[in-house]
């Protein structure tokens, strides 16, 4: 699940290490470069629902499969073009296929392992999303500086339809799940009666908030290290690794001390990293001022704020799910987080349009993800503690 997740975000978020590319092949402005990473996700907004429904109703080898393999079409399609309309439609409809990633991967971590272990593995599973954006900042680029950017679309969409033959090759279900009865499978209107518990919605607009954030550094951190500090666009990829190298560690930590030191309670894990990329932000907020050589720990600090909560929140609201509406609850999440997504470039872009420097766009960003941290530490506990949270 982690190789097919981390080769699943590789190909689907290609646009983002290959953005300052794109920016002088295509000669388009800072804001239109903020388009290609939401595209991806409005495609993943608009079908993560039924996604989760029909990785419950078809199960996980079939559904992640066949997302993959649309992914991978889709984003090798993107090379076949220059018109940003077209290559807006086509990472769309990349985002189709890659809605199925979260409820697909989510949805094995609670077939294969028990309660007091899903938080490790959901940490080492949602690895897979920082994983793939390391291996893509460090591979893509290169493509594109000796080749072209059209080619490291096509590597990309390659690797995705490949990983899509090894998920049907190699993947099976636990003997339990396998046997599962028919009449277990949820109803799409069975979904209120989740959401009417106290709190779940307040996790899902914390989401919502934390993605925003996650999704703008993804978009826009290659570019303002060039900008800012001058950097050769590979170099800007290699910060850009750096910080999701630092999202993977951090959610490798947190998912084993929520296990081993907090009795499976997901949400500190999740405020301190929220909080944790707030204080990154503010620093990137003074631009050229911070020291060159402060830039690498820097970014994967930002990182480990951006990205480190993402493993402990899918493992709350599976949980918050159990066995039954797993699949179907991860998809609403990844409803308010992919929208998330889809916001935080254009929120960014907006900021740094009107404001005219990146440093009003990081402050900006500081302030939600406290927002968010604050909102998900009042929480009272979602979970039986004998379910878990």
């Amino acid at each position: 699940m982690t190789a097919a997740f981390a080769l699943s975000a590789l190909s689907a978020l290609a646009v983002a290490p290959l953005a300052p590319f794109l920016l002088e092949s295509l000669r388009l402005s800072r804001a239109q470069v903020g388009l290609f990473l939401p595209a991806v996700y409005l495609g993943g907004v608009l079908m993560a629902l039924p996604a989760g429904w029909l990785t419950d109703l078809l199960g996980v080898r079939k559904t992640l499969a066949l997302g993959q393999a649309l992914t991978g079409v889709m984003v090798a399609l993107v090379a076949l073009t220059g018109s940003l309309p077209l290559m807006l439609c086509c990472l769309v409809l990349a985002g189709f296929g890659f809605s199925v990633a979260n409820p697909a991967t989510g949805r094995a971590i609670v077939e294969w392992f028990p309660a007091r272990e899903r938080g490790m593995a959901m940490g080492i599973k949602q690895t897979g999303l920082t994983v793939g954006g390391i291996l893509g900042s460090l591979l893509l680029p290169p493509i594109a500086l000796r080749l072209d950017w059209r080619d490291a679309f096509i590597v990309a969409g390659l690797l995705s339809l490949a990983s899509a033959v090894a998920v049907m090759a190699f993947y099976r279900p636990p003997s339990l799940a396998a046997v599962r009865a028919p009449e277990e499978r949820p109803r799409l209107g069975e979904l209120g009666v989740v959401l009417r518990r106290r709190g779940v919605l307040v996790v899902f607009t914390a989401g919502f908030l934390l993605s925003l954030a996650q999704a703008s550094l993804l978009a826009y951190l290659a570019l303002y290290a060039r900008e800012t500090f001058d950097v050769s666009p590979v170099a800007a990829g290699q910060l850009l690794a750096l910080a999701q190298l630092g999202g993977t560690l951090a959610r490798l930590v947190w998912g084993f001390a929520s296990d081993r030191f907090f009795g499976g309670r997901r949400r500190p894990g999740v405020v301190v990293t929220a909080l944790t990329g707030a204080a990154a932000y503010v620093v990137l907020s003074l631009g050229a001022v911070v020291p060159i050589v402060l830039t690498a720990p820097l970014a994967f600090l930002a990182g480990a704020g951006a990205f480190g909560w993402v493993g402990l929140y899918f493992a709350l609201v599976a949980e918050v799910g159990g066995p039954r509406y797993a699949g179907l609850l991860t998809g609403v999440a990844v409803v308010f987080a992919w929208s998330g997504v889809l916001a935080g470039p254009l929120v960014f872009g907006t900021v740094l349009h009107v404001s005219g420097d990146y440093a009003w766009a990081w402050r900006v960003l500081s302030v939600i993800v406290v927002v968010a941290a604050l909102a998900v530490a009042r929480l009272e506990p979602l979970v039986q503690r004998e379910r878990l949270e």
